[in-house]
């Protein structure tokens, strides 16, 4: 499963290791209403299934809305703790780029999410060798700011558009999937419940 709550859209899907396919993505345009419908909507995209059938957990940790990434990041922790599975923490600007991957072969990848009083979250994402990593950021910066970067920037770059809720939430899924099998690829250790943090972009 993952899931994410650092926007107005709650974005949930299931996503299946066996035969590394997404089984189902959904949306729902909560805000306010997050606190109290998080819980019945992962509970509808598990409709059919146990708890106990879940290999891992993938959560966006933001950096987007305070209130809602933090409830997000702790549900997700809880469930974890729980199920005794790992956890994936995923920074949001990074999904909005890897849903964008395929056309950062040769140009770095911008991405952004509106903040309060004039700022924004920004993002600069390269995606080489099939892997994405973040170059620069995520950073709560002001308008100013962001140009001034951009304006300084030593690669080609692209701005990217956010994608639409499902296909966030396919992207989502994909690069939790990627995360797991490259863990597992290198021999390395799934990531604990306790090591994911949400992302503030201080």
């Amino acid at each position: 499963m993952g899931f994410d709550t650092s926007d107005a859209t709650l974005v949930a899907g299931l996503w299946d290791l066996a035969t590394e396919t997404v089984l189902d993505v959904r949306t729902w345009e909560l805000g306010r209403q997050l606190a109290t419908e998080l819980h019945p909507c992962l509970g509808a995209v598990m409709a059919g299934r146990t708890w106990q059938e879940l290999g891992a957990i993938a959560v966006g940790c933001g950096p987007g809305s305070f209130t809602g990434t933090r409830l997000g990041v702790v549900t997700a922790r809880i469930l974890a703790q729980q199920l005794a599975i790992p956890l994936i923490g995923l920074s949001s600007l990074g999904v909005m780029a890897w849903h964008h991957r395929q056309h950062l072969r040769v140009r770095d990848g911008v991405v952004s999410r509106a903040a309060q009083q004039g700022h924004q979250y920004v993002g600069i994402y390269r995606y080489e060798h099939s892997a994405l990593k973040a170059v620069w950021g995520d950073r709560l910066v002001t308008e100013a700011e962001s140009e001034e970067l951009l304006a300084t920037w030593p690669m080609p770059y692209e701005v990217l558009t956010a994608p639409a809720p499902a296909d966030y939430g396919h992207a989502l899924l994909t690069w939790a999937a990627w995360h797991w099998q490259d863990t597992l690829r290198s021999g390395g250790t799934l990531p604990h419940w306790s090591s994911v943090v949400p992302l503030y972009g201080k």
